[in-house]
C-alpha cells in the first residue's frame, strides 16, 4: 500500500469508530486540553478538507497570525456541529488528497493516527495499530525529530540525545548509546506528540528526561 492508501485506511477506521459512539462519548475530554471528543473531530476533518497557501492564509490573518489559536477556536467551532454531520463529514475526507503547506502524507497520517489515540484512550477503546501505518508514521516523526516539527509538536526537542526503540515493532531512532525509551510502537508514537499518559508505559534511563522535556 502507498502511504495515501494507509491515510485512507486510517480515516475508515476512525470514522467507523464515530459511527460508534454515544453521546456521552461526543463530549467527553479528549486527551487534547482544550478539546472534547467532538472538538478533535471537527480538526481532523477541518485537516483534510482546507488547504493550499491562500486559505491557510486566510486563517491566518483572521486570528492575527497566532496559529494556535486558530487551530484551538477552529476545531472548536466546528465541534459544535450535529454528531451526525461530523460523522458524515469524517467520513467523506476518506480519498481527500487536501494537505497544507509544508505537510505530505506521512505527516497526515502521524496526524490521523495521534488524534484518533487522542480519543480512543480516554474512552478506553484501545486498539492495535497496524505494523505498516504504525512505521510510516514513527519514521516520519524520526525525520522531523532530526531537524524541524510535527506541525506544532517540537518532536526534536523532546527526543533529542534520546534512543527510542519499539517493543512490538523492528523500529529505532537516535544513537544506540544514547539513553534507552522503550515501549510500544502507539506510545512512542504519542510520547513524539507530548501525550504525558503513555509515559508509565515506557522503560529505560532516558524515560525521566522525556518526561521532563513533554512536561517543558
Amino acid at each position: 500500500m502507498d502511504t495515501w492508501e494507509l491515510v485512507d485506511a486510517e480515516r475508515s477506521v476512525f470514522a467507523d469508530l464515530t459511527d460508534s459512539l454515544t453521546p456521552e462519548q461526543w463530549d467527553t475530554q479528549s486527551l487534547c486540553t482544550e478539546w472534547k471528543v467532538r472538538d478533535v473531530v471537527a480538526h481532523v476533518i477541518q485537516g483534510a478538507t482546507i488547504g493550499g497557501t491562500g486559505e491557510s492564509i486566510k486563517q491566518l490573518f483572521k486570528y492575527g497570525f497566532r496559529l494556535n489559536k486558530l487551530i484551538n477556536e477552529e476545531a472548536k467551532k466546528g465541534g459544535q456541529a450535529s454528531t451526525d454531520e461530523l460523522r458524515a463529514n469524517l467520513r467523506a475526507t476518506i480519498g481527500s488528497r487536501v494537505t497544507q503547506p509544508g505537510v505530505k502524507a506521512p505527516g497526515i497520517l502521524a496526524d490521523e493516527i495521534v488524534h484518533q489515540q487522542d480519543i480512543r484512550r480516554p474512552l478506553g477503546l484501545a486498539r492495535q495499530l497496524p505494523p505498516e501505518s504504525a512505521r510510516v508514521a514513527l519514521d516520519e516523526l524520526k525525520r522531523f525529530s532530526s531537524g524541524s516539527t510535527f506541525g506544532l509538536l517540537p518532536v526534536k526537542k523532546r527526543v533529542h540525545g534520546l534512543h527510542l526503540t519499539a517493543t512490538d515493532l523492528d523500529w529505532e531512532a537516535g544513537a544506540a548509546d544514547a539513553p534507552e525509551v522503550s515501549g510500544t510502537a502507539e506510545a512512542l508514537m504519542m510520547a513524539m506528540a507530548g501525550r504525558p499518559v503513555v509515559l508509565p508505559e515506557l522503560s529505560g534511563a532516558g524515560v525521566d528526561q522525556l518526561r521532563e522535556r513533554i512536561a517543558a
